[in-house]
């Protein structure tokens, strides 16, 4: 990890390549509530690319988490490798324990039809046609249930078989850790060349378990229309958003912990120092209320 190259940087991991910043642009009430955020308060995640070169040839990118969105992403980050790797384990024991069981099958069920194939022939001297042509039927039964069950190409086991095996590629495919969308509805993010159009920003985590840096971030920044639902809600207009920069960092378990664990530990602390005014207001509440000054309050 650099040094700080910003007082508001709380971490940041730089390659020759790429950059993926963590800033601190939190903001709090000056009276004493019991969330000290106010609704513009984020943690700015800033993404550069200058693969191509600095300055006008660097492509740069942001994203703005609200405290509780951080909090979101880091559990989902916590808990992606675990699930991972118990689905993965699990899935795999399944699938070899059907794969030795159709191997333990097989000269079983051959045996069985063997001898029932023996013992039809030994007693066609001793019973009559029906005795032995049932015996024929058993067979003949058994070998068809037993392809149906648990020998040949369409049998339930090896349908189990199969399935497992796709599932166990779908594991070891990237999966989503964290995605979102959001148009920033201020003049201040209007396009100077389409006044319609807002800045659109899109965050995402991909988990790739094959690979030596198996968190990808995609960082993304662009235009679209903002529309606003009945419920006062601003989304962006379908199909309107579109991209002009965009910024694609990898990272591991050993860079990507540590600096989540940072962003945590500071958004707890400065927590912790915004509730002081609100927990000196709780513990020494207005003894009195309305017009009677004779009447106490009592709080419970």
């Amino acid at each position: 990890m650099p040094g700080k190259t910003n007082s508001k940087q709380i971490c940041a991991y730089k390659t020759q390549k790429a950059l993926l910043e963590f800033m601190d642009d939190t903001r709090y009430y000056k009276e004493a509530m019991a969330w000290p955020h106010t609704m513009i308060s984020r943690i700015r995640v800033n993404a550069k690319d200058y693969s191509r070169g600095t300055g006008d040839l660097a492509v740069d990118a942001f994203y703005n988490l609200t405290p509780d969105e951080f909090f979101r992403l880091h559990s989902a980050v916590k808990s992606v490798k675990g699930t991972l790797t118990a689905e993965y384990s699990r899935c795999r024991e399944q699938l070899e324990h059907l794969q030795k069981l159709k191997k333990s099958l097989e000269p079983m069920i051959g045996t069985a039809l063997q001898e029932l194939g023996k013992i039809a022939e030994d007693i066609k001297c001793l019973c009559s046609d029906a005795i032995v042509q049932r015996i024929a039927d058993i067979s003949t039964q058994l070998e068809l249930s037993s392809q149906k069950a648990y020998v040949g190409e369409n049998s339930v086991l090896e349908r189990m078989i199969l399935e497992l095996s796709e599932q166990l590629k779908k594991l070891q495919k990237a999966r989503e850790v964290y995605s979102e969308l959001k148009i920033l509805n201020f003049d201040k993010y209007a396009n100077p060349d389409n006044l319609k159009e807002r800045r659109v920003t899109s965050f995402e985590l991909m988990y790739h378990p094959k690979m030596q840096y198996p968190y990808a971030f995609t960082i993304s920044n662009g235009w679209g229309i903002p529309i606003i639902t009945k419920n006062g809600g601003v989304i962006v207009g379908e199909g309107t958003a579109r991209y002009e920069q965009k910024v694609n960092i990898l990272l591991d378990d050993k860079n990507l912990m540590p600096m989540l664990k940072r962003v945590e530990l500071f958004l707890q602390t400065m927590l912790n120092h915004g509730l002081e005014q609100y927990f000196e207001s709780a513990m020494n509440p207005p003894l009195y209320s309305g017009g009677n000054e004779n009447e106490e309050t009592v709080r419970f």
